[in-house]
């Protein structure tokens, strides 16, 4: 089982050269499908969306690998492998938010991405500016574990929507009441309980939008 970042980036460096090298050739180099045969063997804990979108991926590649017509093989294992690529790429980019990731480095990146004002990020967070400006210090306060928690939850999120959003657009998802949810995403992040949820919504947003 790949559970490690340096692991799961070795293999997402790759099947980036596997890519690139597919892309060059007029058919489908060995060593692209000796690659492809050996995501048979890979196990990986991540988020349930986007590992499911990784093994479609993986059998489509294995699947074409099967075809006759070169032209066809060709075609299909390059869908196929990119799709692969960009599902791991996402699972890769998600571990920067999990547990074993030191909170005030989770925070600091989501900072940064949504690009927003402090007063807008700690409305997210359910704090005021004040105690955000302490947490963002540079010998600043850890947050407590409730805390964390919603901090991991809104940097998770921040990081699917910022595929299909501007930094505004992020911060009006989290203020319409969502479809799936039947609530605005802000109201749930109260609730622990429905961080699954809520990251779910957003990676379902960013499907539909790739």
């Amino acid at each position: 089982m790949i559970t490690t970042a340096p692991e799961l980036q070795d293999l997402l460096v790759g099947v980036n050269d596997a890519t690139k090298l597919l892309r060059r050739s007029k058919t489908v180099p060995a060593e692209v499908a000796e690659l492809i045969d050996s995501f048979g063997s890979l196990r990986l804990e991540a988020d349930p969306y986007l590992t499911a979108t990784l093994w479609a991926a993986a059998y489509g590649a294995e699947k074409a690998l099967r075809h006759d017509n070169q032209d066809e093989r060709r075609r299909d294992v390059r869908i196929a492998l990119e799709q692969f690529r960009q599902a791991l790429r996402d699972i890769v980019e998600n571990r920067r938010y999990n547990d074993d990731v030191p909170i005030r480095d989770v925070l600091f990146r989501t900072a940064e991405v949504l690009a927003a004002p402090q007063k807008t990020l700690a409305e997210l967070l359910g704090v005021s500016v004040r105690q955000l400006q302490r947490w963002l210090a540079h010998d600043g306060s850890e947050p407590a574990a409730d805390d964390a928690a919603r901090i991991r939850a809104v940097g998770q999120v921040v990081n699917q929507l910022r595929h299909s959003f501007t930094g505004p657009g992020v911060v009006a998802w989290f203020d319409r009441k969502h479809p799936l949810l039947k609530r605005r995403p802000i109201e749930l992040l109260n609730d622990p309980l429905s961080y699954p949820k809520i990251v779910g919504a957003a990676t379902a947003a960013r499907a539909m939008t790739a």
